[in-house]
């Protein structure tokens, strides 16, 4: 052994351990075995090359900070001679094309130790790593389980666990048309091949119909999901209500009963977000001066995007008026300047335009609207722009491009279900790094334009008489009932629409009849309604749903002495009703 020499060069090469050898200038002059394996490379392919070279940021990750962190890190030690540990780095490889290609997630935790020469100056850095990407994805996986069974704790977190799994089918949804449509896709491009340029623009609306068809399909799904959740919130808010008002003041449980109601009420903002995107909100359409309103808004728009952002409105002189709900179009001003002020995180413009489109037949098909004069807004930023991959995505709900815990993924969505209620459509035309465009077309208004109407609030907390309640959901019904007899009244309760007429067919005095209008079979609310106004034409009625029903509806054609009340509904609010309802009744006689 003596008279053997050592082959150190092969001897590190085969050490264990994730090691690289890095000149002065970064360069790489050594690699163990281990470290080519872990990183997917061949010795050939990355010895004489740069380390940034051969292993750069992904692309892909706006974010990432694997590439600045390490040169932080081996300047570090160029200029102190000393080692460097670092943090735990995310840092993600480059896989083969062999093997696929792209970027595969990573985490090491890396430490960087100098060779002096005899001069005491760095010579060369060995560069060591661990890979613990494995352990980081249990630590996430563990985070995750806590984040869950947190929100399990509550009802207001069950509640929030349920939305989560009906989004959770939404996407599944959503993926197997994206599926289809991709294969559809691939079918009319090698058609479009054998056909002419005019067929192009025959294609192009075809394809808009698509995007509309999958967006209604959504669209069903979230309305029965936010049918459903309004249900269960008409028990939190009600129950939670009536126990505040049953304490003292100053009494302990007085704050918890606060933060029920209060995340209930964000349940509840998320329900109408959600039955906003399926086009079943209650619209209160008026005509409407388009330019009015964004200058009305201009002071406060200018708030909120910042000091840091040009923000400028170009208005169209002489603009027609157009049909739609004041308060709706706000907030989706509101909505759309928020997305462009958070596209611009240093800065840029802004600028809400109006204008006169004209809409020919061949849009008009597209859009799914009929042709002619629409009123167009358009809120352009010079932010960073989307993706085209993503853009075809931003209006299906609980899509969202922001980090967790900001936005709730509807506001897009919110914004399109509004303008198709409208009878309107949507368009979104963006450039990365150049900025982007979402532009609302909107149906002319005929008529005077309205002005503002001040409602009156009042709520009256005592009463008098019977009502008959119907309702199939037994924790619905049994809240339903808690608050009549809280608010004076005697109750009676069916649990369908056959019985309660039996009921009604009594000769028992009943003065209200409070009904559910959706029920699994047999006879809904509003036939049930009907034919209890022809029994006792006196009847007064209260209809209630997760579906808001406008008061102009044809629904509701033919009842009298009739109010409607959108679940989910509190107390104060079902007092409401019937003052309005008692008010009618005593202005009659």
């Amino acid at each position: 052994m003596s008279g053997e020499v050592l082959d150190f060069q092969r001897l590190f090469e085969e050490t264990p351990g994730l090691y690289l050898v890095l000149t002065r200038r970064l360069t790489i002059a050594a690699v163990t075995r281990a470290y080519l394996d872990a990183t997917m490379r061949r010795r050939e392919d990355i010895v004489g090359r740069g380390i940034f070279e051969v292993f750069p940021d992904n692309p892909d990750d706006r974010g990432a900070t694997g590439v600045a962190n390490l040169r932080a890190s081996l300047e570090h030690v160029l200029r102190e001679g000393r080692a460097h540990t670092m943090a735990v780095q995310r840092y993600d490889i480059e896989r083969p094309a062999a093997v696929g290609g792209g970027f595969e997630t990573r985490h090491w935790s890396p430490t960087n130790s100098p060779v002096l020469d005899d001069a005491g100056a760095v010579a060369w850095i060995v560069h060591s790593v661990t890979d613990v990407t494995e352990f980081v994805r249990l630590r996430q996986r563990d985070h995750a389980q806590a984040r869950v069974q947190q929100a399990l704790e509550s009802r207001a977190g069950q509640m929030e666990v349920e939305i989560y799994l009906r989004a959770q089918e939404i996407q599944r949804a959503n993926q197997a048309l994206q599926r289809l449509h991709a294969e559809l896709e691939a079918r009319v491009a090698e058609r479009t091949r054998e056909l002419s340029a005019a067929n192009e623009a025959l294609l192009h609306s075809e394809e808009q119909r698509r995007q509309s068809q999958k967006l209604e399909a959504v669209g069903h799904l979230a309305g029965g999901v936010a049918h459903d959740f309004n249900n269960l919130l008409s028990v939190i808010l009600s129950f939670s209500e009536m126990a505040r008002w049953s304490l003292d003041a100053g009494h302990p449980a007085l704050r918890d009963l606060e933060q029920v109601e209060r995340a209930g009420q964000r349940a509840a903002d998320l329900s109408r977000q959600l039955l906003a995107f399926s086009r079943r909100q209650v619209m209160d359409l008026r005509v409407l001066d388009l330019n009015a309103v964004v200058q009305n808004m201009s002071i406060m728009l200018r708030r909120v995007v910042g000091e840091h952002i040009e923000f400028r409105t170009v208005l169209s002189p002489g603009l027609q008026s157009v049909l739609a709900d004041p308060g709706q179009i706000e907030q989706v001003l509101m909505n759309l300047v928020v997305n462009a002020r958070d596209a611009m995180p240093d800065g840029g413009r802004l600028t809400v335009a109006s204008g006169l489109v004209e809409v020919d037949a061949g849009r008009a098909e597209g859009w799914a609207v009929k042709p002619g004069p629409f009123v167009a807004v358009h809120v352009t930023d010079s932010g960073t722009g989307i993706p085209p991959a993503i853009v075809e995505r931003v209006l299906e709900p609980f899509f969202t491009t922001k980090e967790i815990g900001r936005g709730t993924g509807l506001g897009l969505s919110q914004v399109y279900g509004f303008v198709r209620q409208s009878n309107g459509q949507m368009e979104i035309a963006s450039t990365v790094g150049q900025g982007t465009t979402v532009s609302l077309y909107l149906p002319l208004g005929e008529g005077a334009i309205n002005a503002d109407d001040a409602p009156e609030h009042g709520v009256v907390h005592s009463g008098y008489g019977t009502v008959l309640v119907v309702e199939d959901e037994p924790e619905v019904l049994e809240i339903a009932v808690e608050l009549f007899h809280a608010l004076g009244y005697s109750v009676l309760t069916a649990t369908d629409g056959a019985a309660a007429l039996d009921v009604l067919k009594r000769p028992d005095s009943i003065d209200v009849l409070f009904t559910d209008v959706v029920m699994p079979a047999g006879i809904n609310g509003l036939d049930l309604a009907r034919e209890a106004c022809r029994l006792r034409p006196d009847l007064q009625v209260i209809l209630a749903s997760g579906y808001p029903i406008p008061a102009t509806s044809p629904q509701l054609a033919g009842l009298a002495n009739t109010a409607f009340i959108t679940k989910p509904y509190r107390w104060s609010e079902l007092a409401e009703r019937l003052k309005t309802l008692r008010a009618s009744r005593d202005a009659a006689e």
